[in-house]
């Protein structure tokens, strides 16, 4: 005769395997199924999984009382993916709804030893005594059970960070070679031995392709150009944002499919492959065995716009007058926004402080001093010698913006240790004014080195040729004058003032060179 304990809640406590294994249909089996990404199909698969912990069921009769499930999800300790199913289970175990867990082996459930141990304590606090690992039925009441299954558990841990380990010799292994490593990047293709896969090179993807636009003009490009011309365009000026409608507007799908974002083509900007640079956490650790698709000095002088941090603007909405969230209150310090004013019979458009309305001019006045006063500095032999004397390369400059960022992620660390209180007032006071000061010396670097790519062939005497080219090319004149001016908007002198437009109105000062003849 089967002996059994009276229920305590919701589930049925067996006294021994045997009445375990005789109890039939009244044993409640719970069953999980579990694996990583296994692109080779070496290992069981979770239908695999599925199948062999049924069988086990019910070979024995027990009942089918749930089945749980994550496909594509790890169990070691450095897993990166919640496994939602396991959760769910948990919350069976506890709640008294099984029996007897059933998994095909201890790795399927658990790599992190000291997630297995905190898990068999609290199948043991439920009572939940029975695990079938394999086909093979153990008793956490059992002191030599519990034994066989911890070497298991250690077991699944040694072999998940061995698994890891081989991971990680092979990536670095890969970058220290040049390999590439990952998915491919955008505008080059892989070709690989039919006969054993390996790869044999990366190389430009310069297949031909069509694109039809909306209006249903047609497009020939390629991979590789599309990169070239990104590029090349941001280089001379062109912003994110007019090269990504550009690309949008001819039917270029981006690089992931779908439509072109900011953020994707500046991620695609940044990337150091594209100069054939291998990189292994975030750097450039040497160069790849594939051919770059741009020059250094392009892709560095992108690098060095695009980490600019004066680029940042609060302004909600793309450029399309000349000077507005450029110019700033001279009063309040807020942007100028540009607006059209009906008032006494005069019609036009007027810059204005966005926030208090502190400051206002005709935008035609200021438009043209501004162009004339940037135009005649550029042209300047003092301030053409000035540039072309810088000794900084792009790569420096970008080099140096990037250190000063992480330093002020370093001064970011030390204020939350700070506020947690594991560092002294004192500590945290000293870190701040060192830090500060490193900030600081390196974005000066960044600030007084090399001429911007903006600015090649557009400055001494090819100035004035260079701006009349612009034509109404508002996107690239804003980013010149942004560049090398900071601009702000005084009050007139008194209402109604019939003064012409000029320097008294503005405070102006040039972002580098020299500073004795302002604007005029």
């Amino acid at each position: 005769m089967v002996r059994r304990k009276a229920r305590a809640g919701n589930r049925g406590r067996f006294d021994s395997k045997d009445a375990l294994l005789a109890g039939g249909v009244e044993v409640r089996a719970l069953r999980y199924q579990r694996a990583s990404q296994d692109k080779k199909e070496q290992g069981k698969s979770v239908h695999d999984q599925g199948v062999l912990n049924l069988a086990e069921i019910t070979k024995r009769s027990w009942t089918d009382a749930g089945s749980f499930t994550d496909n594509h999800r790890s169990a070691s300790r450095r897993a990166t993916k919640e496994r939602e199913q396991f959760e769910l289970l948990i919350e069976q175990i506890r709640a008294g709804k099984g029996d007897v867990l059933v998994v095909w082996e201890i790795s399927r459930k658990e790599r992190d030893l000291a997630v297995f141990v905190k898990i068999r304590d609290m199948c043991y606090e439920v009572g939940l005594y029975f695990w079938l690992v394999g086909g093979v039925l153990y008793d956490l009441r059992d002191k030599n059970d519990r034994m066989m299954l911890g070497f298991q558990a250690v077991q699944a841990e040694w072999m998940a960070d061995s698994i890891r380990d081989n991971v990680l010799r092979g990536i670095v292994g890969a970058a220290e070679a040049g390999r590439p490593h990952g998915k491919i990047t955008y505008g080059y293709r892989r070709i690989y031995d039919q006969r054993t896969k390996a790869l044999l090179r990366q190389e430009p993807d310069t297949e031909a392709r069509t694109a039809v636009a909306a209006d249903g003009t047609v497009t020939e490009y390629s991979h590789a150009q599309v990169v070239r011309d990104n590029f090349r365009k941001i280089s001379e000026g062109m912003p994110l944002t007019v090269r990504e409608a550009e690309l949008n507007r001819l039917g270029i799908p981006a690089s992931q499919g779908g439509i072109w974002r900011r953020g994707i083509l500046r991620k695609q900007l940044m990337n150091p492959a594209y100069i054939g640079k291998r990189v292994l956490r975030g750097e450039i650790v040497g160069d790849g065995i594939w051919p770059p698709l741009v020059n250094e000095e392009t892709y560095w002088s992108v690098v060095r716009m695009l980490g600019d941090p004066s680029r940042t603007t609060t302004r909600p909405a793309r450029a399309v007058h000349l000077l507005s969230y450029i110019v700033r209150c001279g009063v309040c310090g807020g942007p100028l926004s540009s607006q059209r004013l009906n008032r006494h019979g005069w019609t036009g458009q007027v810059y204005s402080c966005l926030h208090k309305r502190c400051t206002a001019v005709k935008a035609e006045f200021l438009d043209e001093y501004v162009q004339r006063t940037v135009v005649a500095w550029l042209s300047r032999p003092d301030v053409h010698d000035i540039l072309t004397a810088a000794s900084a390369t792009d790569e420096e400059v970008a080099h140096a913006r990037a250190e000063a960022q992480r330093l002020r992620g370093e001064l970011e660390d030390w204020r939350k240790l700070g506020e947690e209180g594991e560092v002294t007032a004192i500590a945290y006071a000293r870190a701040e004014k060192g830090l500060l000061a490193q900030i600081a010396e390196h974005e000066q670097c960044a600030a007084d080195a090399g001429i911007p790519a903006v600015l090649r062939g557009r400055i001494g005497d090819q100035a004035v040729q260079a701006w009349q080219d612009l034509g109404d090319d508002i996107p690239v004149k804003r980013e010149i004058i942004r560049l090398v001016a900071d601009i702000k908007l005084l009050r007139a002198g008194f209402k109604g003032e019939r003064r012409t437009f000029g320097r008294h109105r503005l405070d102006w000062r040039w972002k580098f060179g020299p500073q004795d003849q302002q604007a005029a």
